[in-house]
């Protein structure tokens, strides 16, 4: 039984619309053809010792109040018990998709683990990695980095780690370098000059964009090296990319195709993402703006072969759309009837007082969250004014798909 303080926690989170761990443990998760699909995947990054392929991601699909948020939060914990990084990320004017230096930050910033808080990478980094029972993990990292294919900075970086376990103020600018912060190559070399390794990586330049694709590649690998079974990515709100203009939503549909591991060459081994979308996108956005043929057409016209790639990768990630989608069950009566009660239990135990849970009337025009939170409501008015009639009016929010530059401001694209 929860206490009072956690159940008032999950009462007033579910006041509010945004689901958290009590009110994910208070309502559960109906879904459970979708959670063994999850966990098959997560039991392929378990598995997979060489860390050699990226099971393939799933997208999830609901409308607005339908439970999206409510579904990563419970696959979040599902995977925290299982002893797998987890970072959640929100598509936002500040954290755009198709810029994927902004998203891996956001996915940084967002990193969590279960025996760990704040700053989890860098805690990550200063107590785990290359400690003596994860000596031979670390070994394996290393060896990995010399035939990856990744910038040399990395295999450069990963050895100043090593070599400067005294150093404090080094180690703390390597990890900040690793979770997408900048390292000039000049500050770097003389880091390496002054550790004896001056010469030995050459430290190619590379666009920022690439260097954060490679990041993902890397701090999957790390992670693995430093004892976690696996990095999971959640993506909400993803339909926010129908309100980029047409060549942002093309580079936003290839780095998601990137995410999810649609394509071989382009996979991210270690990593398993989740994306949550609205079920209308196909219709206002694939179709409706015609990104089925646009996409593809606008970018192969450039004739180069990053414009090309990225056609490929979007069409990859459209056609996923349209065809393989999880749409999460809405509730029936039953349900809908079990959940009010055991909301009910919950809401008594945080307000040392029972509300009345019957009377649930199923309407085929409500998403869950709307049931919820019109009990909620009731529950506290007649608290407040026993004998008080409550009169709920819902009004439907539609998706907008119109088109914000607002939401572009410009892609970090230079050489590092």
């Amino acid at each position: 039984m929860e206490t009072s303080l956690q159940a008032r926690r999950a009462v007033e989170a579910l006041r509010a619309g945004v689901p958290n761990r009590d009110a994910v443990r208070v309502l559960g998760f109906a879904d459970d053809t979708m959670a063994r699909d999850f966990d098959d995947r997560l039991d392929s990054l378990v598995h997979d010792r060489e860390l050699s392929w990226q099971p393939e991601g799933l997208l999830l699909a609901a409308e607005f109040g339908g439970g999206k948020s409510h579904a990563l939060e419970y696959l979040r914990h599902r995977a925290l018990e299982r002893n797998i990084a987890v970072s959640k990320v929100v598509i936002s004017k500040e954290t755009q998709l198709f810029d994927p230096a902004r998203l891996f930050r956001a996915a940084i910033d967002g990193l969590e683990v279960e025996d760990r808080t704040g700053d989890a990478l860098a805690d990550i980094a200063l107590t785990r990695l290359n400690s003596a029972p994860l000596r031979p993990r670390f070994d394996e990292f290393g060896l990995w980095l010399r035939t990856s294919g990744l910038n040399s900075r990395f295999a450069a970086t990963v050895a100043l780690f090593e070599h400067a376990r005294a150093n404090a103020e080094l180690q703390d600018k390597l990890v900040g370098f690793w979770a997408g912060g900048p390292l000039p190559v000049t500050a770097l070399k003389k880091d390496l000059r002054l550790c004896g390794m001056a010469g030995i990586y050459p430290l190619e330049k590379i666009a920022s964009r690439d260097l954060a694709r490679e990041r993902f590649r890397f701090v999957a690998r790390l992670l693995r090296a430093a004892g976690y079974d696996g990095w999971v990515l959640l993506l909400d709100e993803l339909e926010l990319v129908g309100r980029y203009s047409i060549l942002q939503r093309g580079r936003s549909y290839g780095e998601l195709a990137r995410l999810l591991g649609l394509d071989a060459d382009e996979s991210i081994p270690g990593l398993l993402t989740v994306g949550a979308i609205t079920p209308d996108f196909e219709s206002a956005v694939l179709v409706g703006k015609d990104d089925l043929n646009q996409i593809g057409f606008r970018f192969r016209a450039r004739g180069d072969f990053e414009s090309e790639l990225t056609a490929a990768l979007s069409e990859l990630t459209m056609d996923r759309m349209r065809k393989n989608l999880i749409m999460l069950r809405r509730p029936d009566l039953s349900a809908l009837q079990a959940t009010a009660a055991r909301l009910a239990g919950v809401y008594e135990h945080a307000y040392d007082q029972a509300p009345n849970a019957g009377g649930v009337v199923y309407d085929s025009n409500w998403q869950m969250r709307e049931y919820v939170r019109s009990w909620i409501t009731k529950w506290d008015l007649n608290r407040l004014e026993p004998g008080y009639e409550v009169e709920m009016v819902v009004t439907q929010i539609p998706t907008d798909y119109t088109e914000d530059t607002v939401l572009e401001r410009p892609s970090e694209d230079g050489e590092e």
